[in-house]
């Protein structure tokens, strides 16, 4: 399995801007301090979803024995993935998981 960053790392694509970092991980979930260039912060909590890695994209051919922990999109939020301004409550949210 592999794992999702436990440093600091710099979102690409849609999360160009942010910066992430791990701050707990459970059982059954992560979660995240998120950093926005202009100052703001808030926390993402999310289940562990895995996917197969991709073993050759030119053929979209998928391993089925690897696989990776995979960040939730814009649209996984409020299915699998959740977002708040307070720290406390994102604790929650992933003991609840």
């Amino acid at each position: 399995m592999i794992h999702l960053p436990k440093a600091e790392f710099e979102g690409t694509g849609e999360m160009k801007g942010y910066t992430f970092s791990s701050l707990k991980e459970n059982e059954k979930g992560f979660l995240y301090k998120v950093e926005s260039e202009e100052g703001t912060t808030h926390y993402e909590v999310f289940k562990k979803e895995t996917s197969p890695i991709c073993i050759d994209f030119e053929k979209r051919i998928y391993s089925e024995t690897e696989f990776k922990y995979r960040y939730p999109k814009a649209n996984d939020f409020g299915k699998w993935g959740w977002c708040t301004n307070d720290i406390e409550k994102a604790e929650r949210i992933l003991e609840d998981l």
